[in-house]
């Protein structure tokens, strides 16, 4: 798997001379960059502001994807890469129609097998409307003492769409996740509610007894 960075700041927008900030305040912006701990946003004054979210309140920012709106407070004098204090989310708004329901934000985690680590930490994020089967995704994998003896992250954001049957049960409910640069699919059978199964590209299950399951957090 490819494993890139998403959304290169410096490709989707010029860099605009930011004003400082002091006190107590807050920014409210689109996002065009969230990898790990790092926040970058447009803000409506057209100032290009990032921010060390390591530390930050993000209980109100579940489910953060490129595009969305947010809010982000901090303290002192605005510096490029200052920790945030707290960020607040407001979901982008899909054309969908209001009768698809209230948008729903559900997370799933899981230690999954891999070759080269001791395991790789799946973080997956989906939102969608109630009554629809897409939705939009981000998803983290942390690859366990990767670098080193450190873990090695990777975001991915994009869509999430629903697909019928699987070879072995016709009835089955399939979520297809699609990078928003095409690159990377992830399929993961709908076991229950609470619980998702990785599949391979052809929908099928991994021949190894070992765990392949995310189990809902959230």
């Amino acid at each position: 798997m490819k494993k890139t960075a998403l959304f290169p700041v410096a490709s989707l927008i010029m860099l605009a001379a930011c004003q400082p900030f002091k006190g107590n305040v807050s920014s409210k912006g689109i996002v065009v960059d969230a990898t790990m701990n790092t926040l970058t946003v447009l803000s409506d004054r057209g100032d290009t502001l990032s921010f060390s979210t390591m530390d930050a309140d993000r209980t109100r920012a579940h489910g953060l994807l490129i595009g969305d709106t947010v809010e982000v407070f901090y303290g002192g004098e605005y510096s490029k890469g200052m920790s945030a204090d707290s960020v607040v989310l407001y979901p982008r708004q899909d054309r969908a129609d209001d009768a698809l329901g209230s948008f729903l934000v559900c997370t799933y985690e899981g230690i999954l097998p891999a070759a080269s680590c001791p395991g790789i930490r799946y973080t997956l994020t989906v939102r969608n409307r109630e009554h629809s089967g897409d939705g939009t995704f981000s998803l983290t994998l942390t690859y366990l003492e990767a670098e080193n003896g450190q873990d090695s992250s990777f975001l991915y954001t994009g869509k999430r769409f629903t697909q019928r049957g699987t070879p072995d049960d016709n009835d089955a409910t399939v979520w297809q996740f699609v990078t928003d640069d095409g690159k990377d699919t992830f399929n993961f059978l709908v076991e229950s509610d609470s619980a998702l199964i990785l599949l391979n590209d052809r929908f099928e299950r991994n021949d190894s007894e070992q765990n392949h399951t995310l189990v809902r957090i959230r």
